[in-house]
């Protein structure tokens, strides 16, 4: 059965009639989310980061900014983050671009001990920020983790992801889009 399955399939894939399943571009991307683009008031927030500076939005005028709010307990959000440093590693170099890690619903019991450990295990060098009393996720109306916000350099929320799709490359490639979007709009 296997000897003759093959050969059918590579015929199939030769005449056009079976095609394998192929990655989306990132044209496709764009094109897809384009429609789902929002313009809201993004709420102020002055948090601390791991190192104990204060990181406040309206400082980050002119840039794109993405806040990704997440915690250390929550799978989903950890499960994102190689996607998540793909796109973080991309956009390393380009001044104009911004990567905020919001920590929240986190244990406040060593938890910038917690932090720290996770961000050096993992070799991500997230900027971490601490948000006590969850008070930036309420500003922002946080309903789940992880949850992004792609803002733009005049402080408007362009997009707002919730969840996680299971794939790093999906995350990379979908992320990569919001922020390819939300530089390109006036």
């Amino acid at each position: 059965m296997k000897k003759i399955f093959i050969p059918i399939v590579v015929l199939a894939i030769c005449l056009g009639v079976y095609t394998p399943a192929q990655a989306q571009t990132l044209d496709e991307v764009k094109k897809e989310l384009a429609s789902k683009m929002i313009t809201q008031k993004a709420p102020e927030f002055s948090l601390k980061n791991l190192e104990g500076k204060t990181v406040k939005l309206s400082d980050l005028k002119g840039k794109v900014v993405v806040v990704d709010f997440w915690a250390t307990w929550c799978g989903p959000c950890v499960q994102s983050f190689p996607g998540v440093k793909k796109t973080v590693d991309k956009y390393a170099k380009d001044k104009n671009v911004v990567f905020l890690f919001i920590a929240t619903a986190e244990d406040p019991s060593g938890r910038t001990e917690r932090l720290k450990r996770f961000n050096e295990k993992k070799k991500y060098g997230f900027n971490i920020l601490i948000d006590d009393n969850d008070v930036a996720a309420q500003a922002f109306a946080v309903d789940g983790i992880p949850m992004k916000f792609i803002i733009d350099g005049k402080g408007d929320v362009r997009f707002a992801s919730s969840g996680f799709n299971g794939s790093a490359e999906d995350t990379a490639l979908e992320l990569e889009a919001m922020v390819e979007l939300t530089k390109s709009s006036k």
